[in-house]
């Protein structure tokens, strides 16, 4: 016998009230058929899901890991639910979205490509934009949506992570730290250790700044640059080194050699940002959709 959706969802709702009576009520059902709910589900897996008394109900070790993941999967069911209905209605308009240029090594364009092919009456208006700017635009209904590096937001604006990545170290190829597979930070100390200048995204500066003091490591500021690529062109001519996001090693940037990093703490998160406050009905049918799928990646050859 399989297990049903329904069984899940009287799992699910007795896991969190752990209760029977308070779960039954929750579900609009008596408490017998939720007893025998949940017998007939522990049956089919073969192990116990609970364990009952008079007096209490808890999980066992293997009901808490089957009901956290019983509510992912009736979370992306309600998703795929919702596109469905959106598709059957034909979701239609031009919606804006923005994006920091290092999402192009995060798949995004796969991703957007497969949004138009699933949502063909739509049409992708596409803004390279640093993360302060997305944040402004957000803000002024400029862009509908916006792939950031993560900074604290205004209350206006809503997120959703998409991937925490770490940081590496990109050094020119005939370095002397380029055959090593791994550093710690301090061992980047004495070099010209390139970062982009503060005013491009003052948060995440701030944040590779302070992993860099944290090993006594002094940035090198007279180069006031914006992107991530114009740092690693300038490290591939023998101008420096850098900590960068791992995405970047996906480029096809020559000259350049990317190191593992053993801090823990060397990472940053990536954040799908939109204004709850201005959401359209599109808003919300790409936003489920990227939270449904993920930055798909793209098959290989």
């Amino acid at each position: 016998m399989a297990v049903t959706f329904r069984q899940l969802q009287h799992f699910l709702v007795l896991s969190q009230e752990l209760h029977f009576g308070r779960a039954a009520q929750r579900l609009n059902i008596s408490q017998p058929p939720l007893s025998a709910s949940l017998k007939q589900l522990e049956e089919t897996l073969g192990f116990q899901l609970m364990d009952r008394s008079n007096r209490s109900v808890r999980l066992t070790a293997a009901g808490a890991v089957f009901s956290e993941h019983a509510a992912r999967i009736l979370g992306q069911l309600d998703a795929a639910r919702a596109l469905a209905e959106q598709q059957a209605k034909g979701a239609a308009g031009t919606l804006t979205v923005s994006f920091v240029p290092s999402m192009l090594f995060r798949n995004l364009p796969h991703t957007l490509r497969n949004f138009e092919e699933s949502y063909p009456s739509t049409g992708l208006d596409l803004h390279e934009m640093n993360t302060t700017r997305q944040i402004e635009a957000l803000q002024q209904g400029e862009a509908d949506v916006g792939f950031i590096h993560a900074v604290p937001l205004p209350p206006e604006l809503v997120s959703h992570r998409i991937e925490t990545e770490r940081l590496v170290c990109c050094v020119p190829r005939r370095h002397r730290l380029a055959g090593r597979s791994r550093i710690s930070i301090s061992e980047m100390a004495g070099e010209k250790v390139l970062v982009f200048a503060r005013e491009f995204a003052a948060h995440y500066h701030d944040r590779i700044v302070a992993l860099l003091r944290a090993a006594d490591v002094e940035p090198y500021t007279p180069y006031r640059v914006q992107h991530w690529f114009t740092v690693v062109a300038l490290i591939a001519q023998g101008m420096g080194i850098s900590l960068v996001p791992y995405s970047l090693s996906r480029s096809s940037m020559a000259d350049v050699t990317y190191i593992e990093i053993e801090e823990a703490h060397a990472e940053h998160e990536v954040h799908m940002i939109w204004n709850k406050d201005l959401s359209s009905e599109l808003t919300g049918v790409f936003t489920r959709f990227v939270q449904l799928h993920g930055l798909e990646r793209v098959p290989s050859a």
